[in-house]
């Protein structure tokens, strides 16, 4: 009697699950977005939102949660109930900034559950007004020549992690300086107070294709087909470099994995209307296709890569 009893409640409860899980989203869903208002990942969200209202039927709310190199946006993500409803839209600095801050609230590796690769793209080396030459080639002889600067959004940031990783590949006699913000440090890049930043498509193009900075170098082993007439880094001889930015959609450890298949699904079909194909093109960035547990060796990979480079060089110690 007492096993049909056990064996009963189990049922229950499984099929309670599977219940909640077919009525998701029970409610309004929050995505987090670790960033202020009007940056490019906020950019992403906002329009990725309204798609999502219409496959959902629900309300979408952004919530902006900037500081801390994303990581203040991103405890409070794994602070929610693992149901779906809270979900974080976050770039790949959140495998950058656990490698170098040592008081996280949270496990990157156990509390937080990869979803869905969203858009990758790679990073792009820009030069400011103090740079003479128009690609990489000439840029790894120029500065030979005098000291360079590299800006960054700030310690942890990607940008500060691929210039750390510019310097050692290429042997490039180089410093870092960081800025509070991506926005600062093209200012400062602009006015000539450093030399170079590094960053993805979405974030530098605008002021390439302005004429602000000029791109040197794409951080791939051969040319970006949506960038033909920038030379790669691969081209310049310097490898290793090769590691792609990306925005990706996470939410709390512990959600069950039909959930998270379920919402993976739900977002690729919201990246693939018009209007995120139209924005992609803008952004000269593609969209991820990969499963959410392919996604997940990236994700853990990326932040072994970053952790050992940060040991390696004495990064945040």
């Amino acid at each position: 009697m007492k096993t049909l009893l056990l064996a009963t409640i189990a049922a229950t409860l499984s099929a309670t699950v599977a219940f909640a899980q077919d009525k998701f989203p029970s409610g309004p869903v929050t995505i987090i977005v670790p960033y202020g208002t009007g940056g490019s990942t906020d950019l992403t969200a906002r329009p990725l939102a309204i798609e999502l209202e219409k496959i959902w039927g629900q309300p979408v709310v952004i919530v902006n949660k900037p500081g801390a190199g994303s990581m203040i946006g991103t405890t409070e993500m794994t602070q929610a109930e693992p149901d779906g409803q809270t979900l974080l839209i976050n770039t790949a600095a959140i495998t950058t900034a656990p490698a170098i801050q040592k008081d996280l609230q949270f496990d990157p590796e156990t509390d937080v559950t990869p979803i869905s690769l969203l858009i990758t793209s790679p990073y792009v080396l820009v030069g400011g007004a103090k740079v003479e030459s128009d690609d990489f080639s000439g840029f790894l002889e120029e500065a030979k020549g005098r000291s360079m600067f590299m800006g960054t959004a700030g310690p942890g940031s990607s940008s500060h992690f691929m210039s750390e990783l510019v310097i050692e590949a290429a042997d490039l006699p180089a410093d870092v300086v960081h800025f509070s913000g991506g926005g600062e440090a093209q200012t400062n890049l602009m006015g000539g107070h450093a030399d170079t930043y590094i960053s993805t498509t979405a974030s530098v193009m605008p002021y390439v294709n302005d004429g602000r900075v000029k791109a040197l170098a794409v951080l791939a082993p051969e040319r970006f087909e949506l960038l033909p007439d920038v030379q790669s880094s691969g081209e310049a001889g310097v490898s290793g470099v090769d590691i792609n930015g990306w925005v990706a959609l996470f939410g709390p450890g512990g959600m069950d994995p039909a959930l998270v298949e379920q919402i993976s699904a739900d977002f690729a079909e919201a990246m693939a209307s018009d209007t995120m194909k139209e924005q992609l093109k803008q952004n000269y960035a593609v969209a991820g296709d990969l499963s959410p547990e392919e996604f997940k060796e990236i994700y853990l990979r990326d932040m072994k890569t970053w952790k050992d480079l940060a040991a390696k060089r004495g990064i945040g110690q």
